[in-house]
């Protein structure tokens, strides 16, 4: 506490932040995230000089729909054959510019969906892709760099009338006997 006419003086002590420095995996084993999310291994050039700024891209992948409309859970989103975080809507990626195979599938109980793209990054360029898991198990997805139509549907409906047909046919059966 202060007295009238002199400083003021905190009664405690700024700390670093974080407050507890992040060590290279947890108490169960797994990696802290270190903000590489394509997983790549960075080694220090020979004679500890690092290149120069490296030119860099934007990549914006699109997974179209959502929880309600798709699946629980979102679809896997693959980087040069590397899986990447990714969930429905935008997912933005800083990449240095070239090449890259972008492929993405769903899974439920079996791995669905597949589809895939290459594209060039040129330095500065932002590339945008969308990618439309289908309806059912049993199509391939849909990506491309407009936004995509889900495939399916129609295998989707057939069952589906099928038992509409039978509770209809068996409502008209059960109310005209007597």
């Amino acid at each position: 506490m202060t007295q009238p006419g002199q400083p003021y003086q905190p009664s405690f002590q700024p700390q670093s932040w974080p407050p507890n420095p992040p060590q290279h995996a947890s108490p169960q084993g797994y990696p802290e995230p270190d903000g590489n999310y394509l997983g790549l291994q960075y080694t220090q050039p020979p004679g500890g000089q690092f290149p120069q700024q490296v030119a860099t891209g934007h990549l914006r992948v699109n997974i179209q729909g959502s929880v309600m409309t798709s699946s629980f859970v979102p679809p896997t989103l693959l980087i040069n054959n590397q899986v990447v975080r990714s969930s429905y809507g935008p997912n933005d990626y800083v990449l240095p510019a070239g090449q890259y195979h972008v492929s993405a599938y769903a899974q439920w109980m079996r791995r669905y969906g597949d589809a895939a793209l290459d594209l060039v990054l040129q330095p500065g360029q932002a590339v945008e892709v969308f990618y439309a898991a289908p309806y059912n198990q049993f199509t391939s997805g849909s990506m491309g760099f407009t936004k995509q139509p889900r495939k399916g549907l129609a295998l989707l409906l057939v069952p589906l009338a099928i038992m509409l047909g039978m509770l209809v046919f068996a409502l008209v059966l059960g109310l005209s006997k007597p």
